[in-house]
Order: structure tokens, then C-alpha cells, then sequence
């Protein structure tokens, strides 16, 4: 339905799409490539597309940056990220797939290729096998699922990091190199304590705000850890932490970038849980986020440009029940409040369903979609995320877009997919005092 299709988050005007890769700022211009289906809105056949901004926001879509290189045995093109060398020339690294018979299966036989630009705008990226990264540079152990490179430098030095799992349990690990191209494997990172054959997909691992922060997608919600390294290459973890809950119904593989003024920036991918309907599209990117480390933790707030898509307006509401839209399909809110008692969302409200946005003084924000449409086969299950309240105060951000919610809390996030009727679209706010809210309705 196209209610369901987003206004302000970016997606490719028809098939399928996934994982942010690339992510990257050169000569001003923003730069997303993500996994791209070219032939139909089902996973399969990944390629990187490609899309461009000045301002983060407003998405320009390319032709398809890299296609699998066929006379190599590449099927697909699997997920990866940019790294930028010492003159400023962005570097490119992803997993690339063959087929099961050649023993180049995503399971088993995984490679970790590079990728160059053609051109200086992006336009095009030439992979290569040159310096193609192997099982065999682990000596004897194998990784499954072994995938998504991500490379940064440090100290004179590069660093890798990939995922995978690791006698069934999902893992990162970390490789060191001198110039991109020759690697060597050093130890594993960091581990699940559980053997669930779950691989850790997309991780990410950069130094931020005088820490080291990992985050990674253990086929779940996106999980985050921030500590320190030691001169070994050690990783410590001080901290762990969910970074977005989402998960499969609204928040995964989520990739991180610094760009030219220095801010590290996130963007996810916001998958389908509709039950797999062909809408000729599927997927869309979250909007940016930008990532500090506060109080030891992990958090993000709104990209500065996220508020010019919309015009604002002030409104007093509360006590009680307060309609803010009557048409709430593409909205963004920003609010503060004390939460001394629940206070709740009421977001595509109507005759035949609503979903609830709800928020207690504990700090369980819940996302309950029970009643968010009347079709069985979408996913349905509420998303829940413990957020902070210090002296239980919170600062919310709200967007709404199609079937695109994303909230954060006192930077902390929840995001999720849901599919409600063109009727239901009014948005109210149900609290126990008097509150300010800014409302943007999008342009």
C-alpha cells in the first residue's frame, strides 16, 4: 500500500534492499551503498547499490555501484564498509560469494575481497581478488558464516574486523595489516557466552570519544560494547548494552562513519516483517543517527539535518489525552517531560487499530503492536527497550513515516516496522502534566 511506503527514509524506487555498506564522505558528498536485489523485491543476487546527498537526508539514487564479477565464480556481493588511507582515498572491502559446488558457499566459503573506485565520484567500484582474504589465514580453524568486513586505521596501522561464529558461537574477530592489501589474523575479538550457532553479522569497531566502542547484529536486536584496547590488541569491555532493539522487525546490520566535519554517524537498515508481501520494494535506511559515548554508554541523537525535512510548530498539551495529528502517516515529535507516570503514545489511532508507544517511570519503553493492523500474517509482537531516566526526566524524539517508526529516549533507541489501515492515522499523547511539544510535519 503506499501509506506503507517512506516519505523521508531513503529506500531504491522498486526491489529489494538491505545492510548500508560503503558509508563514507568524499568532496562533500555523502555516500550509501547497501545490498540490492536488482531483479525483484526478494533477497538474492546482491549487488551494492548506490545513492548520494549533500545533506544526509535528501537521497539521490545512482546506477548500481558493483555487480558480482561473474568470470571470478562471484555470485553475490556481500556487505562491507570504506576505509579512508592516509591521502584521504577511500577503500573499499566486502564479502564475496561463489557457489556452493565451488566451495564458495556464505557458509563455508566466504572471501574478503577490496574494491576501488573507477571514478572520483563513486559512481563505480572495480573489486578485485588480487588480495582476496581466505579461511586459511586462521591456520586451521574455521569460521562459519565468516562475513562483513569493516577496516579502520589506527596508530599507523589498519584493523579489521569480521563476523562470524566460532564452535556455534557468534564472534568478531580482528586482523591487522600494514597497507590494506596483506593481513594477518590476530585473535578473537570478542564472543557470545552461548553456543546458539547464531553468527555476530556486521560488526563494527572504532575508536569514539577516548573509548573503543563494538557494535554488532547477533541475528537480533543490535547489540553494542564500549571499552578499551590494549597494547596486545585486547579488547575490554566495560560495558554492554542493547543500541537498538529492533532487530528483524525494525533495526539491523547498522553501520557507522565518520564523516568530514568529524562526527560519527549511523545509519540502519529498517527490514520488512509484513509476512513477506511483494510490494515491488522491501526495506528502507533509518534515518542518521549521531553516535557519542556518554556516562560509559553508547549513545545517539538525530542528525542535525533530520529536522529540516520538517515545519515545525508549537503546541501546549496535557494533562490527559491530547490529539497531536489527525493524519499522522509522516510526523517527527520532540518533547520533554517528567515521567512520573506512564506516559503514553497512541500512533496511527483509529476505528479499527492503534499501535502504543509507552513509556514508565521504571524506564520499559515498549513498542506494542497487537493492535497496530488486522492482518495475521505480519509480525505483530511487541519490542521493548530499559532506557534511562536521569532525575526522571526524558527527552524524546519521535518519527513516523509510512510504516517506519523510530524513537530515542535520552539517546536511546527503539525502532520498529508496522502496517496499520489508511484510516488509522491519528497520533495522541496520553500524560499526567502539562507538556511542550514540538510537532514537524514533513514537507
Amino acid at each position: 500500500m503506499t501509506m506503507h511506503q517512506p516519505a523521508f527514509h531513503f529506500r531504491p524506487a522498486v526491489n529489494w534492499m538491505n545492510d548500508p555498506n560503503g558509508l563514507c564522505q568524499v568532496d562533500g558528498w555523502y555516500h550509501m551503498f547497501y545490498q540490492y536485489n536488482p531483479h525483484g523485491s526478494r533477497w538474492g543476487d546482491m549487488h551494492w547499490g548506490h545513492a548520494r546527498s549533500r545533506d544526509l537526508v535528501r537521497w539521490e539514487e545512482l546506477p548500481i555501484a558493483m555487480a558480482p564479477l561473474e568470470e571470478k565464480g562471484e555470485i553475490h556481493c556481500f556487505s562491507g564498509g570504506c576505509c579512508k588511507d592516509e591521502q584521504g582515498r577511500p577503500h573499499f572491502f566486502y564479502t564475496s560469494i561463489g557457489p556452493e559446488e565451488a566451495g564458495r558457499d556464505c557458509r563455508d566459503g566466504a572471501q574478503q575481497w577490496m574494491a576501488e573506485p573507477v571514478e572520483g565520484d563513486l559512481t563505480r567500484l572495480e573489486q578485485t581478488d588480487a588480495y582476496a582474504i581466505t579461511d586459511e589465514i586462521h591456520g586451521g580453524m574455521h569460521v562459519r558464516e565468516w562475513r562483513d568486513p569493516c577496516v579502520i586505521r589506527w596508530q599507523g596501522q589498519y584493523l579489521m574486523t569480521l563476523g562470524g561464529c566460532l564452535e556455534e558461537r557468534g564472534c568478531v574477530l580482528l586482523y591487522t595489516s600494514p597497507d590494506m592489501k596483506h593481513w594477518t589474523y590476530r585473535h578473537v575479538l570478542a564472543q557470545s557466552a552461548v553456543a546458539d550457532g547464531k553468527p555476530w553479522e556486521c560488526p563494527n569497531f572504532f575508536e569514539l570519544d577516548g573509548k573503543f566502542v563494538l557494535f554488532y547484529s547477533p541475528c537480533g536486536p543490535v547489540m553494542a560494547q564500549v571499552g578499551t584496547l590494549d597494547d596486545e590488541l585486547r579488547f575490554h569491555c566495560e560495558r554492554e548494552e542493547v543500541l537498538d532493539p529492533g532487530g528483524w522487525s525494525g533495526y539491523y546490520a547498522p553501520q557507522a562513519f565518520r564523516d568530514e566535519a568529524g562526527r560519527t554517524l549511523l545509519f540502519g537498515w529498517m527490514p520488512e516483517c509484513d509476512g513477506g508481501r511483494d510490494k515491488g520494494w522491501s526495506g528502507m535506511m533509518s534515518l542518521p543517527r549521531e553516535l557519542r559515548v556518554r556516562q560509559g554508554g553508547l549513545m545517539a541523537w538525530p542528525a542535525a539535518n533530520v529536522d529540516t525535512l520538517a515545519e515545525w510548530t508549537q503546541v501546549q498539551v496535557g494533562p490527559g489525552e491530547t490529539c497531536l495529528a489527525q493524519d499522522g502517516w509522516r510526523l517527527m515529535l520532540r518533547f520533554r517531560c517528567r515521567v512520573d507516570a506512564p506516559v503514553t503514545l497512541r500512533l496511527f489511532a483509529g476505528r479499527t487499530g492503534e499501535t502504543l508507544l509507552r513509556l514508565t517511570p521504571e524506564g520499559e519503553l515498549t513498542l506494542d503492536r497487537q493492535d497496530s493492523c488486522v492482518e495475521a500474517e505480519v509480525d505483530r509482537s511487541a519490542i521493548s527497550h530499559r532506557v534511562e531516566l536521569p532525575g526522571g526526566e526524558a527527552e524524546v524524539f519521535l518519527a513516523l513515516d509510512g510504516s517506519a517508526i523510530e524513537c530515542a529516549v535520552n539517546g536511546q533507541w527503539l525502532s520498529g516496522r508496522v502496517y496499520p489501515e489508511r484510516e488509522n492515522c491519528g497520533v495522541y499523547l496520553v500524560c499526567s502534566q502539562p507538556v511542550t511539544v514540538r510537532v514537524g510535519r514533513v514537507k
